[in-house]
């Protein structure tokens, strides 16, 4: 194996998984894919526009797994399912919560969905090496445009891996582009955590010192959303002391700030909060899309007498997904608490149409009609597929209330976790007074009370009422340990776990489903002696 810098000989495994990904990819993909190969490969990786031009091609690929409506739009919305937040009620994003999809190496799930995300991340990877590789050897370039194009596409590279990493743990990495000379060439063994988290320090800390605060377009890489995600491997490292600065830095920088809950998920999310968001929105870079994760996340209140779509409750919705009983009680602690006030949830539905209104109901009243019953199980699936508090996160408040699909843009880092991510690093280091400042940021923020103690859990509670259904949750609780315990204690609903014909699946569950199965697939494609994550063998 070569050292930190070159990683693995070749990753010739990546076209064949190139090849997979354009297989099972839709045919608006393939005439990408097929437009992007008849580009001149001279221009595209020795020329400084060919370099900005595939530096673009990152971000539109970066958000095609948002994007890809296979499933009803599943496989963003696998780790929300898999989280100790939400309840999955119907349709096939239901199928991970219950354990029947995406726990095993045998089914279907796994070999979609969880090979999506396998796929996804790799193509990333590939096409952020030949940008790299393209930059590192191009003469005659302005420097500074030079290290501009290096740090967006090792932003890429690093946020890449360190997703593949959280998810899959037995990854392999490289900084070799795939070339005909090693397009089968093939890994014989995972990277070492040392290899890996040498590669994401490179790659981030070149990122900082050579990104602005301030992109020249929403939606590109900047200097805050690089120390963000620097605080968060240094989290799983375990250096408090540079999560911490890190955290401090964006903090002070004086390039962003908290917005009001109203302000976070309104509108196109440009914004002092916003650290990295993925555009939809057309002519925008790497935008012009749609996606229906809010249609997954809208209970299908419309099915309830009295009520058509509207913005007002959330528009389309087809309640596959929600908040599960532990998250509205979270919620609930505060009565004061605005982020379910209809800007990052939606807990109640109002009657609006008069020409149904139910027998003692006026137009404005709240959607009451089912219980959320221990046992009757028709009553608590119209409960939950009709009345279950919602998300609002990536609600598009511009289509007609009646469309599923969305251009709305998508948040991925904000300044909210950031001070979380702050806290947590200075309470370990124990500064309790600069933790209990940036936890009461986001407390009072919400117009919640401040606290005056703090600990892990208070931090976790926070994040969920702060961050649920943004994708960070289930990291969050695996890299602290908790996953397994915080599952077992709260994961679904307790009348819907019982009530699945495959079985509860706080009893499928077991502790080494924190790592996600690597698809067969997959294996097929590496080495004979590549290792399988433990438990799927």
């Amino acid at each position: 194996m070569k050292n930190i810098y070159s990683y693995l000989p070749s990753k010739g495994i990546l076209a064949m998984l190139l090849g997979l990904a354009m297989f099972t990819s839709c045919e608006k993909d393939l005439l990408q894919d097929e437009l992007l190969s008849d580009t001149s490969v001279d221009f595209l990786y020795t020329t400084p526009e060919g370099l900005e031009s595939a530096v673009v091609g990152l971000y539109s690929l970066n958000r095609n797994i948002y994007q890809d409506l296979s499933l009803n739009g599943t496989y963003p919305l696998i780790l929300q399912a898999k989280s100790d937040l939400g309840v999955g009620i119907t349709g096939e994003v239901s199928l991970y919560s219950r354990l029947l999809w995406g726990a095993s190496l045998g089914d279907y799930g796994t070999t979609s969905g969880i090979n999506a995300h396998w796929v996804h991340n790799y193509r990333i990877v590939d096409r952020a090496n030949a940008v790299i590789r393209g930059a590192e050897n191009l003469e005659n370039i302005d420097e500074d445009r030079k290290n501009q194009i290096l740090a967006e596409a090792k932003c890429m590279r690093a946020n890449a891996f360190f997703t593949l990493y959280r998810l899959f743990n037995n990854i392999f990495i490289t900084t070799e582009p795939t070339t005909p000379e090693n397009a089968f060439d093939v890994p014989q063994d995972k990277s070492s955590e040392e290899e890996i988290f040498a590669l994401l320090r490179s790659d981030l800390d070149f990122a900082i010192e050579h990104l602005d605060y301030n992109p020249a377009q929403f939606g590109r890489w900047g200097q805050g959303a690089a120390r963000h995600l620097r605080a968060k491997v240094a989290l799983w490292e375990e250096d408090w002391a540079e999560a911490a600065a890190q955290a401090d830095a964006v903090i002070n920088s004086g390039n962003h700030s908290l917005v009001t809950t109203q302000e976070v998920f309104a509108g196109e999310l440009n914004h002092s909060e916003t650290l990295f968001a993925i555009n939809f929105e057309r002519e925008t870079i790497g935008g012009g899309s749609q996606h229906i994760m809010s249609w997954n996340m809208i209970s299908a209140y419309a099915d309830a007498p009295g009520l058509i779509q509207s913005v007002e409750n959330g528009g389309a919705g087809a309640g596959f997904i929600s908040l599960n009983q532990y998250m509205i009680d979270l919620l609930n602690e505060d009565p004061d608490d605005n982020r379910k006030n209809n800007t990052y949830y939606i807990f109640e539905y109002a009657y609006n149409d008069e020409t149904a209104l139910p027998p003692g109901k006026q137009l404005g009243d709240p959607l009451d009609l089912y219980e959320n019953s221990e046992t009757d199980q028709n009553e608590f699936m119209l409960y939950y597929r009709r009345q279950n508090p919602g998300v609002l996160k990536f609600f598009d408040e511009t289509v007609e209330p009646t469309d599923r699909n969305h251009f709305k843009n998508i948040m991925i880092y904000r300044l909210a976790e950031t001070y979380l991510v702050g806290a947590e690093a200075h309470m370990m280091l124990n500064n309790t007074p600069k933790a209990l400042e940036y936890l009461n940021e986001v407390r009072e923020r919400a117009n919640t009370d401040p606290v005056n103690t703090i600990d892990l859990q208070a931090i976790l509670d926070e994040e969920a009422r702060e961050l649920a259904f943004e994708g960070q949750r289930w990291f969050t609780l695996k890299r602290t340990g908790k996953l397994y315990e915080f599952l077992l204690d709260h994961m679904n609903n307790d009348n819907m776990n019982e009530s699945y014909p495959e079985g509860n699946p706080k009893v499928l569950l077991r502790e080494y489903m924190q790592n996600w199965p690597i698809p067969q697939q997959q294996m097929d494609l590496l080495g004979p002696n590549y290792p399988q994550n433990d438990g799927y063998n």
